[in-house]
């Protein structure tokens, strides 16, 4: 469990002077980041709050998500997620697994794998987008800059699109065995029809 949370929502004019005493009744703070915008001096909307132990992070997400934080505004509060996976959009469709990966190796450190879905309707191209999955939220954000540089090529263009991908959650047992149970009932429907015709 992570120490983290992310703040967003965070009312543009609003300081650490502000928001470090609401946090801190939830627990000992060990950091807190509040993303700064340099060219306005305002902040970004959100903000990283480190604390000591998971508890803390814990209590900030259920005391302080849906806060009112001034007159009708509320903050967005939850544990941060490492993420090490970033989307990649605009790959030529007839590039393999095994070439992404090999591009995209050249240009950006501690790549691990290359997640690439098929075309179904074009048989043996990918949609045209992968993922790319890195050691460690470090080394990922690091890709992400220099991808998003705008002076990095891959196959001789500049890469288009590039940003995080969503985190997946993994879904728990109850939900599995529900779709097992559908699958199952699916099938069995199916070979049914098929046995009657």
């Amino acid at each position: 469990m992570c120490c983290q949370v992310f703040i967003g929502k965070v009312p543009r004019d609003m300081y650490e002077d502000e928001l470090i005493p609401v946090f801190e009744k939830c627990g000992p703070i060990y950091d807190f980041r509040l993303m700064i915008d340099p060219l306005t001096g305002q902040n970004r909307g959100y903000a990283f709050c480190t604390y000591q132990d998971k508890t803390g992070a814990q209590e900030a997400v259920k005391k302080l998500d849906n806060h009112e934080i001034r007159s009708g505004k509320k903050l967005g509060v939850c544990i941060s997620v490492a993420n090490n996976r970033l989307f990649v959009g605009s790959i030529p469709k007839t590039k393999s697994k095994h070439e992404i990966l090999e591009e995209f190796q050249k240009v950006t450190s501690d790549l691990t794998d290359v997640i690439v879905y098929m075309s179904a309707d074009q048989k043996g191209k990918n949609r045209g987008f992968a993922f790319l999955e890195y050691e460690s939220h470090k080394s990922a954000a690091l890709a992400r800059r220099r991808l998003a540089s705008g002076r990095i090529k891959v196959w001789g263009n500049i890469v288009v699109t590039v940003d995080w991908a969503d985190p997946q959650e993994e879904p728990d047992e109850e939900t599995m065995s529900k779709v097992f149970f559908f699958l199952f009932c699916s099938l069995f429907f199916v070979l049914r029809i098929q046995s009657s015709q």
